[in-house]
Parts: C-alpha cells; sequence; structure tokens
C-alpha cells in the first residue's frame, strides 16, 4: 500500500471514529478498498452487499465532483460523496453516511419496506433505521465542506456547495433548486403553509425563476402519510394533490381553463404510469415548470416585448434601487418615450409599478418571514420607515404590522 493510500485510510479512520458514521473508500474501478462500518449494519434492502448501495445512489466511481455531493437514496437515506484528488487526478470517492434529516415515521417505513418487498426481513429493516444517526440539513451540508477541505485541501463555502448541488437536478435543461427538490422529498409541500403559499404565488405570477430562488426551507417529518401500504403511492398521492393545486393557481394567473385542465390530466395519467420513485419526483419538478412558464408565456402576450422586458428588469432587481433612466437604456429608449408606452400599455406609470411591485414583495416578506420590518424596509431601499408605511398603507389599505398580524404564515402550521 502506498502512503498516499495509507494517508487516505487514516483520514477515513478520522472521519468515522469523529462523527460515528460508515465510510467507505471506492476506487475509480467500483471497488470498495477500505470500509469502516463503526459497528453499524449495511440496510438490508441491499441485501448485505456493499456494491449494491451504488444503485440507490446513482453513484458513478468514475465521477469526478470538485465539491462535496450530498445524495439522498431511494430509501431516504443520506451520504456524503467526497471526489478524492491527487495531482488532479481522481484517486477515487469517500462515501460518508447513511444518516437521517429525521426520524422516519412507522407509516413511512411501512410503506417502504412494501415498495421494496422486504416483508420477511422487516423487524432487521426497522432496527437498521432505528440505529441511523440524525443530522439536520444544515449540519450535513457543514460536515460535507469539512470533509472535502480534509481530503483536498480545499475549503468551499456552504453557499458555493449547494449552488453546485442543485445543478445536479435539472428539468427539461434548467436548474432546480435543491429547496424545490428537498421538500418535494420529503413531502413537505402540503404539511408546510409557508412552502405551499410561496410555491402557487410563484406559479400565479408565471415567476420561472423564483423556483430556483427560493430560499432552503429545514426538512420535517411532519408531512403527512396518504399511503400507509406503499412510499410510492404516498408520493403519488401528494403529487397529484400539488398538481391540482397548481392548476388552480394557474387559472388565477390568467392561464385558459381549457388548457389548465388538459395539463391536469396529462401529469396525472403520467404519474399513475411511473413505478420508480425517481421518475415521480422529476415529474413533480416538470410540474412546476410547467405551469409556470405557462402562465409567464400568458402574461407577457398582454404586453410588447419592450414592456415585458422592463417588466423583468424591474422583478430582478427589486432590490436594488431602481432607476428610470437605466431601464430606458436597458430597452434603448428614451425615458420620455418609454414612459408614454408604458403607461399606454400598463395602464400605471413606470414610477407607479415600481412601486407596486415592491410593496408586492414586501407582502410576501411579511406574510412568510420572521425579517424585522424595518430591514424590510431598508431591503427594499424606502428612504424611511415612515415614508415606507405611508406607501404601504396608501397601496393596501392597513399598515405593514397589521398586514403581518393578518397574513404571517409560521406560526399557523
Amino acid at each position: 500500500m502506498s502512503t498516499y493510500s495509507k494517508s487516505i485510510n487514516n483520514m477515513c479512520n478520522l472521519v468515522a471514529d469523529t462523527f460515528d458514521l460508515p465510510v467507505f473508500f471506492i476506487n475509480p474501478d467500483g471497488k470498495v478498498t477500505y470500509e469502516n462500518l463503526k459497528n453499524h449494519s449495511l440496510n438490508p434492502l441491499y441485501e448485505n452487499q456493499k456494491e449494491k448501495f451504488f444503485n440507490p445512489l446513482k453513484f458513478d466511481a468514475r465521477a469526478e465532483h470538485h465539491y462535496p455531493v450530498i445524495r439522498k437514496s431511494i430509501f431516504s437515506e443520506k451520504y456524503i460523496l467526497i471526489s478524492v484528488f491527487n495531482n488532479q487526478q481522481l484517486e477515487g470517492t469517500v462515501i460518508t453516511g447513511p444518516a437521517l434529516s429525521f426520524p422516519l415515521a412507522e407509516d413511512r417505513l411501512s410503506g417502504i419496506i412494501n415498495d421494496a418487498r422486504a416483508f420477511f426481513y422487516r423487524d432487521k429493516v426497522l432496527h437498521y433505521y432505528n440505529s441511523l444517526s440524525i443530522i439536520g440539513s444544515e449540519k450535513l451540508k457543514n460536515i460535507a465542506v469539512f470533509l472535502f477541505h480534509l481530503f483536498n485541501n480545499q475549503l468551499l463555502s456552504t453557499d458555493s456547495v449547494m449552488s453546485e448541488n442543485s445543478k445536479l437536478t435539472k428539468t427539461n435543461n434548467e436548474k432546480v433548486n435543491l429547496a424545490v427538490s428537498q421538500n418535494l422529498q420529503s413531502n413537505v409541500f402540503h404539511h408546510d403553509r409557508l412552502f405551499e403559499k410561496k410555491i402557487l404565488y410563484i406559479i400565479r405570477e408565471g415567476r420561472v425563476e423564483g423556483l430556483q430562488e427560493l430560499s432552503i426551507i429545514k426538512e420535517e417529518e411532519a408531512a403527512s402519510i396518504l399511503s400507509k401500504s406503499s412510499y410510492i403511492r404516498s408520493i403519488k398521492n401528494h403529487i397529484i394533490t400539488l398538481i391540482t393545486l397548481v392548476s388552480r393557481a394557474s387559472i388565477e394567473g390568467g392561464l385558459h381553463e381549457e388548457i389548465a385542465f388538459s395539463l391536469h390530466d396529462s401529469f396525472i395519467q403520467q404519474v399513475e404510469e411511473l413505478n420508480r420513485l425517481d421518475e415521480v419526483k422529476s415529474l413533480a419538478r416538470e410540474v412546476l415548470y410547467t405551469f409556470a412558464n405557462k402562465v409567464k408565456q400568458v402574461k407577457d402576450e398582454r404586453y410588447s416585448k419592450t414592456i415585458t422586458t422592463c417588466k423583468d428588469y424591474i422583478y430582478k432587481h427589486i432590490y436594488e434601487e431602481i432607476n428610470h433612466n437605466d431601464i430606458a437604456h436597458k430597452v434603448e429608449l428614451s425615458p420620455k418615450y418609454l414612459s408614454a408606452l408604458f403607461k399606454k400599455e400598463v395602464g400605471i406609470t413606470v414610477s407607479d409599478y415600481i412601486q407596486q411591485t415592491k410593496i408586492d414583495e414586501v407582502k410576501k416578506l411579511l406574510a412568510y418571514s420572521k425579517t424585522p420590518i424595518s430591514e424590510i424596509c431598508s431591503l427594499l431601499n424606502f428612504n424611511d420607515q415612515s415614508y415606507f408605511t405611508k406607501v404601504f398603507k396608501k397601496v393596501v389599505g392597513i399598515t405593514p404590522k397589521q398586514y403581518r398580524e393578518r397574513h404571517h404564515l409560521l406560526e399557523k402550521n
């Protein structure tokens, strides 16, 4: 064994002892050259073959990642994958785990056992899951950054790690934010009222980019089980509910009823035809992007390309000081001509539209976050809180404080 290989083994031992997690090292040929189970057993659903977890993890031993990969198996376990490099050559991959983000309810475990047809060793499966370490998503992310630094002597920011991980999941060549994926995978959509409201707002407004910009929401186990006999069936039932909700939101956003209903029926038929968990979850993301794109298309068709570009510019720069001249420069028109064109098509002035869009964003922050009102005022670039309150009351009819008291969702789940 080379000195470098011994060094890797020593680091793997350190990781296993420090975090009390199983650690494996797999070379580029797919062979397990190091293992430390830390007195844990392998998942009985893998039939006691280490190589079996390659399939549930969709792991390719030859794949190179220049950041830690946090991957969830089809059996709800979470692993950290670290590509180890020596002089820019891939030496292999360290796999750390499994762990769970939260304890799995017995109903959910029963669904997993039934889907895997593991009836005869049900007790072993239950014992296995009860023995797994519980590590929250935030802590797991920090561990992943630490491990990558340990093995590759490169310290990455947690934001960059999450950004890179989000790129691994794509639907129709669009990057899907990790938050959407996490919430769909843990069934949070129908339990977390806050997340649901955000999604439906995005669909109703046709804000496709909003699906990528959602902040990460902590995974929870309190999600409801919609089928006690099958985990896949439970996920399907959640997705069918999702399809119904977003189709209604799309109609509210201006999509023709016939189009929305046709998409609704088509997606439900597709759900029923799928038998793999990853395919069902992938379809859920496709549902969100399809309806959001359709609503965006309808909204864009109401205005000329020039005005649509202006509105998109305002939305994307809502947290900045938006200057009328900058918008005019963006669409290559004089400020005076743009003012006349905008008022003609939209019915209000550019400045009024900017103000209205900012207030819409304020309403979201008041309802969906605990951000102090004074900080919201600063974030949206209002001159002072007195002026901010005056504008908000003029547009909404009540003060920001009253609006938060009536519409805040975080304590109403």
